[in-house]
């Protein structure tokens, strides 16, 4: 899948606001349901990977968009 730099941006966006809210939640019911504080616990550490991944592909689709307009400045 080939994404944008604008679709890459509003993904990063939704994944940290989706951690911060399951990270709000974890402080609510960690000591109360320890089942679901697991829950959210792996879902976090799974998102910050998806995160950080969707970090590098914006890197590397922000330094190719420099890249060709560097070739083309050089046409």
């Amino acid at each position: 899948m080939n994404l944008s730099f604008k679709d890459l941006r509003f993904i990063i966006e939704a994944i940290e606001h989706q951690i911060n809210a399951y990270q709000e939640r974890l402080q609510v019911i960690e000591d109360v349901d320890e089942n679901e504080a697991a829950d959210l616990g792996n879902d976090i550490k799974f998102l910050e990977l998806l995160l950080a991944d969707m970090k590098r592909g914006l890197e590397q689709n922000t330094t190719e968009r420099e890249d060709i307009a560097y070739e083309k400045a050089l046409s």
